[in-house]
């Protein structure tokens, strides 16, 4: 790869925090493709604003307990976006000294 090649991916791949309680990643491709209105889903589920996002991702959470998460998903799912292609739900337990991020 060359050198130019690999400055241009690190400005595009800013990194994107992921709540570690059953936070739920989605791509604003999919929310864009499929016409979604996201704010709709935030406010079904007291969410004030996106737990992190990027030009790719966003980042929504966090959810306290796994239903909480699988009803966000759900709604999602409804409203046209396909688990795992489209979002899904980080369900694993860390330690908190670490953090996990999606680019």
């Amino acid at each position: 790869m060359r050198v130019g090649a690999q400055a241009r991916i690190r400005r595009e791949s800013v990194p994107m925090k992921i709540s570690r309680d059953f936070g739920i990643v989605v791509r604003r491709a999919a929310l864009a493709g499929k016409a979604v209105d996201l704010s709709a889903v935030m406010r079904e589920f007291n969410i004030a604003g996106c737990f992190d996002e990027s030009d790719r991702l966003v980042s929504l959470g966090p959810f306290f307990g796994g239903d909480a998460a699988d009803a966000c998903m759900r709604s999602l799912e409804r409203l046209g976006q396909v688990c795992f292609d489209d979002c899904f739900i980080v369900e694993q337990t860390y330690p908190g000294w670490c953090e996990v991020e999606a680019f």
